[in-house]
């Protein structure tokens, strides 16, 4: 049984020796597992086998426990101490070569020792209601879940930030999005599409945002008229995965993380790029129409939306055709800017979306103008030759919204195991 399930009677359960108070006649023992903590009590005299087990344990050791749990109101673990019958130690913790006050890159380097609190483990329980919870929108919404390669033939985003890898006698490149199967699936008629799915970034970046290993969640869906449509699917999707973790974890965040989760409201403010530019120069920064923004403007901009509307998200729209991917559709009447958005969520860019460019002419003209080798393009190219609707999708890094979500410092700690440009190991 897990400790959370121990009552009054006989039980057994395992877990780590968290504390452990070695007094002359009696010990007390702290046992923990991933469900809680509970008050091991051993009367010297009458238990001289157990105690001599205790007595030389290390902490951090793990044991198993047979005995009886009685209520005891000074026991300040529930009210209930357990009275072992049977002690196994199970294994023996050697002296942790990291501590509280180590680097977070220390820390790394011994991840399995740096995750065992309650507080880190907390992390991953919110990311397991997130994602299940995002999953399960999209099944409530008739979605069909896709599995994509991560190996494929050209880079899927047009660009140099891949990896290369061999591949018998070819070369072969980590995916950076599932982006061109996504559409694939549009064109398959398979209208509505989400993928979670390790993406991979060859990026020299060091910012807390930054891994070169991540978990996306992507969606992609047909017969939409604008961006709007695809915002309006992020927005719902996003609001009632977060309020799964909300009625879930809510109260432990606060008490372990000391963050309050806040549920959107919906629907998200939203903005166009030219209304943005508009607001930045009003704070006194220097931007240009057209440009793309630096990480200050970010800042400064959510810092205007969040205290002008009280809300945590915003949209962002119409960024220009120029500074988004070849793939992004153009508006008709004003070819410079595009049918593309980004969420912000805090201060940081959550996410990319838009509507795509489904028509093979105007693809290889975009390709062209971008000065991409049109070769490696061919079979996307060729997924539009026999009819898809027009269709648009975003892709979402779990891990920078689990970052986010829980106002962590880094990615690094929001990443179970994180990948960066000078960490492979462990």
């Amino acid at each position: 049984m897990t400790i959370s399930e121990i009552k009054p009677g006989q039980v057994e359960f395992q877990g780590f020796i968290e504390n452990l108070r070695d007094k002359k006649s009696m010990q007390f023992v702290v046992i923990r597992d991933l469900s809680g903590k509970i008050q091991v009590t051993v009367v010297k005299d009458e238990k001289p086998e157990i105690a001599e087990i205790f007595s030389h344990a290390t902490l951090e050791s793990t044991v198993k426990i047979k005995g009886t749990a009685v209520k005891n109101e000074y026991v300040k673990l529930g009210g209930i101490e357990v009275i072992p019958d049977e002690v196994e130690l199970t294994s023996h913790a050697e002296a942790f070569p990291i501590g509280p006050e180590s680097s977070i890159d220390q820390r790394l380097d011994y991840r399995w020792i740096d995750l065992r609190t309650p507080a880190k483990a907390l992390i991953f329980q919110v990311e397991t209601v997130l994602n299940q919870a995002m999953r399960q929108y999209c099944i409530d919404h008739g979605f069909i879940e896709i599995h994509t390669p991560t190996l494929i033939g050209a880079s899927s985003e047009g660009g140099a930030d891949v990896f290369e890898v061999k591949y018998f006698d070819k070369k072969a490149y980590l995916i950076q999005s599932p982006q061109f199967y996504k559409q694939m699936a549009m064109a398959a008629g398979f209208e509505k599409v989400f993928i979670n799915t390790p993406v991979f970034r060859a990026e020299k970046s060091h910012t807390k945002k930054h891994a070169t290993e991540f978990s996306g969640f992507d969606i992609e869906i047909s017969y939409v008229d604008s961006e709007e449509d695809v915002m309006k699917v992020q927005e719902e999707m996003l609001a009632y995965a977060i309020g799964e973790v909300k009625k879930k974890y809510g109260e432990k965040v606060k008490e372990l993380l000391n963050v309050d989760i806040v549920v959107p409201s919906l629907p998200f403010p939203r903005i166009t790029v030219k209304e943005a530019y508009k607001i930045l120069r009003g704070l006194g920064l220097e931007i240009e129409d057209g440009s793309d923004f630096t990480t200050e403007q970010e800042v400064a901009l959510c810092n205007y939306m969040e205290k002008k509307n009280g809300h945590q998200f915003f949209f962002v729209k119409e960024y220009p055709t120029m500074v988004r991917a070849f793939y992004t559709m153009a508006k008709p009447d004003e070819p410079a800017y595009s049918k593309s958005y980004d969420l912000y969520f805090k201060d940081v860019e959550l996410t990319s979306g838009a509507q795509r460019e489904h028509r093979p002419d105007i693809l290889k003209k975009q390709i062209e103008i971008r000065g991409i080798d049109p070769t490696p393009m061919t079979d996307y190219i060729n997924f539009f030759k026999n009819g898809c609707p027009p269709h648009g999708g975003f892709g979402l890094g779990l891990d920078r919204f689990l970052m986010l979500l829980l106002d962590l410092p880094s990615l690094k700690e929001a990443m179970y195991i994180f990948r960066g440009p000078d960490r492979l190991n462990p």
